[in-house]
């Protein structure tokens, strides 16, 4: 192929120069194009040493990112504040510089530690808007030879490249940065939605702020019905934790981060917190922070907040941001939460009032429904039952006998001794109550479970279904302890109460028998417990 004689030949001294830029272009990271851009200085300069280095903005620092040639190892990771190292003079110029001599010049670093005489030639990085990104050097010893123009030209085509490399593969970084946290926080908001404590949500909220920040201990705090701060969650390194833990505990008082925030309703950032201006005094772990408000109803009722224990690092505006979208999750998170607390509550009185209407058509039996409730719920805790458990075992023992809303007044409130058509109207009310909590759609089935089988029997003679032994479902059979235990020791107009004593020898009879081992055990525990039976 023969050349296009009306363009001007390439200088042999730049085709190298040009090849190299070809190659920092295709790096696929930044670390990579560091990595690349200063094998190549080294190779198309001649060079003894090769540095890229990288301008910290927050820290006003140039640090060596990538070397390449001798005493490479030595030299990255080194951070060269302003005024020290030969680059700050390239940072000055902001173009190419030629230093004849490095042992003449006081801004030498050696980072080798020793001071031989080199020659030196820098280039600055610079993004598409002349700001600064670095410095790309090279040196070699004075007795080898001086950098010429050519070599000053192809640093500068190089520098070029990898400016636009790294303006680029940075904002790649950054989208993909962001796509990460986009897509993070969208399972955030999917994963609060089913949460339902405070406690759950700030804890699920703070391990995806600590993710993305990098910051070393998150907090969420609440204000309770005083106004005095609680500490809710504590997340992160455990050091870090106990630090704070201590600070929070020593001054229950808002102060800090979290005073400034709940005094001006506004998210505060301390970057250089020792520095701040409402800094607590007794917080000398923390280094950096930020805390975003919490709001139910418009009102601020808590605080998430980030320290970092370990360095003094930049705040953003992206992280600033990134704190005030998750704090407004946890807020939607706190109402749907307090909705839902506020729906359960409202199910659970109207619940109870139901069972004591019920059982107010029976007048020998008042009272009936918040004994066995109380006492089925402390022994469903003794048992170990979750809390869930606990609720749809309570739930049942407030409809237990919902069904007898079906039995006429004149069986239910007879005090003689019941015919057979009699008894089994009665013992239609736990599949009545089954039918009729079936069409309730807020019902647990585990709850209607309750209803219908806490008349089942160990041994299986127990009605609706006659089930036996584990058969049974567990709160059913739990129920039964306490259902029998009240109906022993209450009077009745066909017979007298018996004592707690003779009841907890009744259950021990029928233990494996009539009810189920185990619970009775565990019930006869609890009197014991309550001081209500002897051991």
């Amino acid at each position: 192929m023969t050349r296009d004689p009306r363009r001007p030949a390439l200088p042999e001294t730049l085709r190298p120069a040009l090849e190299a830029q070809a190659l920092v272009l295709l790096a696929q990271s930044s670390g990579d194009m560091f990595t690349r851009c200063a094998q190549l200085a080294l190779a198309i300069t001649g060079a003894s040493t090769a540095l890229t280095l990288l301008y910290r903005p927050d820290t006003d620092e140039l640090e060596i990112v990538a070397a390449a040639g001798e005493h490479q190892d030595a030299a990255l990771g080194v951070h060269l504040p302003r005024g020290q190292g030969l680059a700050w003079r390239v940072v000055q110029s902001g173009q190419a510089t030629l230093i004849s001599r490095t042992d003449h010049d006081p801004q030498t670093v050696y980072v080798s530690g020793r001071p031989l005489p080199h020659t030196y030639l820098g280039v600055p990085l610079l993004d598409p808007d002349g700001q600064l990104l670095g410095v790309l050097s090279v040196n070699r010893l004075t007795q080898d030879a001086q950098f010429g123009s050519g070599e000053a030209q192809a640093l500068t085509l190089l520098g070029q490249a990898a400016s636009v490399a790294y303006a680029r593969a940075r904002a790649l970084e950054d989208a993909q940065r962001a796509a990460r946290q986009f897509e993070q926080l969208a399972q955030l908001s999917a994963e609060l939605a089913d949460l339902t404590t405070p406690q759950e949500i700030g804890q699920r909220a703070l391990q995806t702020l600590l993710e993305l920040s990098g910051f070393t201990v998150g907090t969420v705090v609440m204000l309770d019905g005083q106004g005095q701060v609680q500490l809710s969650v504590l997340a992160g390194h455990p050091e870090g934790q106990a630090a704070t833990r201590r600070v929070l505990d020593a001054a229950p008082a808002p102060s800090g981060l979290i005073g400034e925030v709940l005094r001006t309703g506004r998210t505060q950032v301390a970057s250089d917190y020792q520095a701040w201006s409402a800094r607590r005094a007794d917080a000398t772990h923390v280094l950096t922070g930020l805390a975003a408000p919490l709001r139910l109803d418009g009102q601020v009722v808590g605080v998430v907040m980030l320290l970092h224990l370990t360095q003094q690092v930049p705040v953003s505006a992206s992280l600033v941001s990134l704190l005030d979208t998750v704090a407004h999750r946890i807020s939607q998170a706190l109402d749907r939460a307090a909705t839902v607390e506020h729906l359960h509550a409202t199910r659970e009185a109207a619940l109870h009032t139901l069972g004591r209407l019920l059982e107010s058509r029976d007048g020998d039996t008042f009272g009936h429904t918040d004994r066995v409730t109380t006492l089925a719920v402390r022994l469903g805790r003794q048992l170990g039952l979750s809390e869930a458990q606990v609720q749809h075992l309570r739930w049942g023992a407030y409809l237990h006998d919902i069904g007898k809303i079906g039995v006429e007044d004149r069986i239910l409130r007879k005090s003689g001794p019941l015919t057979r058509g009699e008894r089994l109207s009665i013992q239609e009310h736990v599949e009545v109550g089954d039918q009729l909590l079936r069409e309730e759609v807020f019902i647990p089935r585990e709850v209607r479970e309750v209803v219908r089988h806490h008349h089942e029997r160990w041994d299986g003679s127990g009605y609706p279904d006659g089930l036996s032994g584990t058969d049974i479902p567990l709160l059913a059979r739990i129920f039964s302890v306490a259902d029998v235990f009240d109906a022993l020791i209450s009077a009745r107009p066909y017979k007298l109460a018996w004592s707690v004593q003779a009841a907890a020898d009744e259950l021990r009879d029928q233990a494996g028998k009539k009810l189920d081992p185990v619970v009775v055990q565990a019930f006869l525990t609890v009197l014991q417990d309550d001081g209500l039976l002897g051991g």
